[in-house]
């Protein structure tokens, strides 16, 4: 009968005092956890510093042990003649270490000759990660010591027990070295064993000094806010639990600009979020948007957020590419766009479809001059040279301005050029259809669920329970007077947090409980918008695949 493998995967909040450790050590007949074979086990068991008992047994490896290796722990063939096999060990081992976190010396090399063994025989795999004494030593007490190897850090905690390749001695000196290293780590504020988990898997040079600043955050979900020595915000994140993120940035981190932002922050805040994790996004968007942080690489990025524009005020409407959305009734938008360029891309799609003019100078009823090759071309209506009627070239700007909001006709087009284009083995112009098509269909997307989001009131539950009350598509937040409500299209500095609350809907399941107008979109162009986003998306990932 098997037992049950090791649990060794506890609560992260647990306190180190109560978290039982199995410290273990083995010898084998060489470095591969599949080719060589275990020769002798050695385990402590430990709890608050304090030994609760220990296991040593010789293995029968089953192939001969290499002259080099008898040399270096003093285990040759003739030793482990009568020694049980690993089949033998194991079940004990494992009745040993129940419920313990695995503990090790460089513990990926034993952790993964147990696991290796474990799998052979049929047994459960031993969840890791496993903790191991000389990566949290590398937290702890570099650069006081010259290496992080076993005698040297057993010399520097002056451990009773002294490291001879024997399993069993050189378990016992890792379990007084792990003791030594989580006592000096408790002083740095490694008390629990998510604390722990995350000071032997970080890299980069630790912060161990300003870990202190984490101390008064909630284990709860949020906002963290970095502000430097003048009070100025330097960084802004959201979090699951606000303790635990802020706590991993000072174990260590390989990034030249976290390691920046540690250097210069002197204090960290903490904002609970009681709607969880949207109003934590919307929030965190706020405050970027607000104090533009100099280490949110997004913090400036909506400056260059675009928009395509149709002003149908104008005598001969054309499609412009503006940094601002239009005021007015009888002005249309699409947007915004992450830049100018992937506006352009939007614009010519339309322009594609639509023979709208595309020239620049400004035209009133009566302006002539001399026509482009578009026109000549017949993919222009040509008003410059009064090839087309006031109420003609009207009906084109009211069909293009139409298409935005039932867009039916505008996609098919579209595809069928792109299908068009590939079929004439055409495949750069294709692929530039491609991804103009592509362009404008997530553009249409974002803006129908933009649309009944800033409808007026809107109430949703989310799948935790939460409530999020929208005006103008601007959650209301508790300790905040009601915000100026964001409309469609989202002004710049605001449509990051309109994105933020977009995106949480979409991945969530939510329930309409309250609305001023029912959340809805228009029949036509929905089908094929679907599909066509679905096929785009698809698309994609078979090309990151190839």
């Amino acid at each position: 009968m098997l037992l049950e493998p090791l649990q060794t995967t506890l609560a992260e909040g647990v306190p180190l005092g109560e978290v039982t450790f199995v410290v273990v050590d083995l010898e084998t007949t060489g470095g591969s956890p599949l080719e060589d074979a275990i020769t002798e086990i050695g385990a402590v068991s430990m709890r608050g510093g304090e030994r609760l008992g220990s296991f040593e047994s010789l293995v029968a490896p089953g192939q001969p042990i290499p002259p080099y290796v008898a040399h270096l722990t003093g285990i040759d063939d003739l030793m482990v003649s009568d020694a049980p096999s690993i089949q033998h060990v194991l079940p004990t081992f494992l009745e040993f270490a129940r419920g313990s976190v695995f503990v090790g010396h460089n513990a990926s090399f034993d952790f993964g000759f147990v696991n290796a063994n474990l799998l052979r025989l049929d047994y459960e795999p031993l969840p890791g990660p496993p903790v191991c004494t000389a990566r949290l030593a590398r937290r702890v007490v570099w650069p006081d010591v010259p290496n992080v190897r076993l005698r040297t850090l057993s010399t520097y905690f002056r451990t009773r027990a002294t490291p001879i390749h024997r399993a069993l001695a050189d378990a016992e000196a890792t379990a007084e070295v792990l003791a030594g290293l989580l006592e000096l780590g408790e002083r740095l504020g490694i008390t629990t064993l998510g604390d722990l988990r995350e000071a032997c898997t970080a890299r980069g040079r630790p912060n161990f000094g300003k870990i202190r600043l984490a101390e008064t955050l909630p284990r709860a979900p949020g906002v963290y806010v970095f502000e430097g020595r003048d009070g100025g915000v330097l960084y802004v994140g959201k979090a699951v639990d606000l303790r635990t993120r802020v706590r991993s940035y000072f174990y260590g981190d390989e990034r030249k600009k976290v390691q920046d932002l540690l250097d210069a922050v002197t204090t960290v805040r903490g904002i609970p979020t009681a709607a969880g994790e949207a109003e934590a996004l919307v929030l965190e968007a706020r405050l970027i948007a607000r104090h533009e942080p100099r280490f949110n690489s997004h913090g400036k990025r909506w400056r260059r957020y675009a928009y395509v524009k149709l002003d149908l005020t104008e005598a001969w409407p054309r499609l412009k590419v503006v940094r601002a959305p239009p005021a007015g009734e009888r002005c249309v938008a699409l947007g915004p766009f992450t830049s100018a360029s992937a506006a352009r891309e939007a614009k010519d799609a339309l322009e594609d479809v639509f023979p709208i003019r595309r020239c620049t100078r400004a035209m009133a009823p009566r302006t002539r001059f001399a026509a482009c090759a578009l026109a000549d071309m017949g993919r222009c209506l040509a008003p410059c040279v009064g090839r087309t009627s006031l109420e003609r070239y009207g009906e084109l700007a009211g069909s293009l301005a139409h298409a935005l909001t039932s867009p039916g006709g505008l996609l098919a087009a579209l595809e069928a050029r792109m299908q068009a284009l590939a079929a004439d083995e055409r495949f750069e112009e294709a692929a530039l259809a491609r991804d103009r098509l592509r362009s404008i269909a997530e553009s249409l997307w974002r803006l129908r669920v933009d649309r009944w989001l800033t409808a007026g009131r809107l109430v949703l539950r989310g799948p935790s329970g939460e409530r999020l009350e929208l005006h103008g598509g601007a959650l209301a937040r508790s300790d905040e007077p009601p915000p100026d409500p964001i409309g469609s299209p989202a002004p710049r500095e605001r449509a990051d947090e309109l994105a933020a609350l977009r995106s949480w809907v979409c991945r969530r399941r939510t329930r309409v409980e309250a609305c001023d107008v029912a959340p809805s979109e228009p029949v036509d162009g929905g089908a094929a918008l679907s599909r066509i986003l679905r096929m785009l998306r698809e698309s994609g990932r078979r090309e990151r695949r190839r």
